[in-house]
């Protein structure tokens, strides 16, 4: 995916697949996602919540120009909110604030979009 924007913007996109989440959660989930994430029903559907999750947190983290880092666990995306979401990290030092929605994304695949919260909430999806 690619994303233009005239502002900060950081884009992910995951296709959808198993994920062994109890393995992972420690380190990439805060306590409030693993909980969310952890109450669905094993399989498909905890494995796409997680991947939510992912992808919400690497499009704040490319959007604040640092990509992954050991900031996961303190990255709250608000698992259980259908989104949009606003999502803040300390990523450079200071607190910075972002709009997080989720976007269409082709069969089988799962993205989000994060610009800076204030600059607008208008996301338009085209096909290539």
């Amino acid at each position: 995916m690619l994303a233009v924007s005239p502002h900060p913007v950081g884009i992910d996109a995951e296709p959808v697949r198993e994920v062994p989440v109890a393995e992972v959660a420690g380190v990439a989930l805060t306590p409030r996602e693993r909980r969310a994430v952890l109450a669905e029903p094993a399989g498909a559907a905890r494995s796409l919540a997680f991947l939510r999750c992912w992808t919400r947190k690497e499009a704040v983290l490319k959007a604040a120009g640092v990509g992954i880092t050991d900031e996961l666990t303190r990255l709250e995306t608000h698992a259980g909110t259908p989104g949009p979401v606003e999502v803040t990290t300390l990523a450079l030092g200071a607190p910075s604030t972002w709009w997080v929605a989720d976007v269409e994304a082709p069969a089988g695949w799962t993205a989000a979009v994060a610009l800076p919260a204030g600059v607008g909430r208008t996301v338009v999806v085209r096909p290539a």
